[in-house]
């Protein structure tokens, strides 16, 4: 899970806020030491219970608190948005987030994942990310799957 991993982060503290409750990540952000690096991690669609984050009050908090974010959108690519771009693209905010994770399996119905954020940050992660290091591009028959399922979803007007 995403809160497993950033526990096992080297060298960081984790805090966890309650669920989908601003007023307690308000909290914990002020609690924190003005100058520590924050960041922010949370789901668009929680998986468990379907419940839909307020993406736009979230990075508003970060900005007022100087933390990034990092956007999990793993249930909702391919499902909302007018394209398909997950609930940060239907609610016109993918532009306030600093990470967002998505997957090509579950709404696109391939495999592989990508994060989406500015080359300076893609470029870190790809060489240090030991999950990254250590693993070998998609084959290409999946990417050239995913692209027409991308496609296909894209040009489908049902959502």
């Amino acid at each position: 899970s995403m809160i497993a991993g950033i526990k096992g982060a080297r060298g960081s503290s984790t805090v966890i806020f309650e669920h989908n409750d601003l007023a307690d990540l308000e909290a914990k952000l002020a609690a924190a030491p003005k100058d520590a690096p924050k960041l922010i991690a949370f789901e668009s669609v929680y998986s468990m219970d379907g419940d839909i984050s307020d993406i736009a009050g979230t990075c508003a908090l970060a900005r007022k608190y100087g933390a990034m974010t990092y956007l999990d959108e793993v249930h909702a690519v391919g499902l909302y948005g007018e394209q398909g771009g997950g609930v940060s693209q239907r609610d016109g905010v993918a532009d306030q987030v600093d990470i967002i994770e998505g997957t090509l399996a579950k709404g696109f119905g391939v495999h592989g994942g990508y994060i989406t954020a500015t080359s300076n940050i893609v470029e870190y992660l790809r060489l240090s990310a030991s999950g990254f290091i250590f693993t070998t591009s998609l084959p290409p028959a999946v990417v050239a799957a995913a692209l027409a399922s991308v496609k296909q979803v894209r040009k489908d007007g049902w959502r």
